[in-house]
């Protein structure tokens, strides 16, 4: 997996994504809480936090995504 702390990688891939309006505001209140500069930044981090859980903690990871509806 790469480094995901690595700030040098220039970002230019660019993906879009659709969420619910409760899913937003989850992520709007995460921003927040946890001071990301916007929205992007705050989904970035997010997404690196729980690829790092699921590689931490596998079978956890396995049985919550077993659950979801959409993926």
């Amino acid at each position: 997996m790469p480094d995901f702390g690595n700030r040098q990688e220039k970002r230019i891939s660019k993906l879009q994504i659709l969420v619910t309006d409760s899913e937003r505001e989850v992520i709007d209140d995460w921003r927040f809480d946890n001071r990301a500069t916007n929205r992007s930044a705050a989904v970035r981090a997010l997404i690196v936090l729980g690829m790092e859980m699921c590689k931490q903690h596998k079978d956890d990871a396995r049985d919550i995504l077993s659950n979801m509806d959409d993926i």
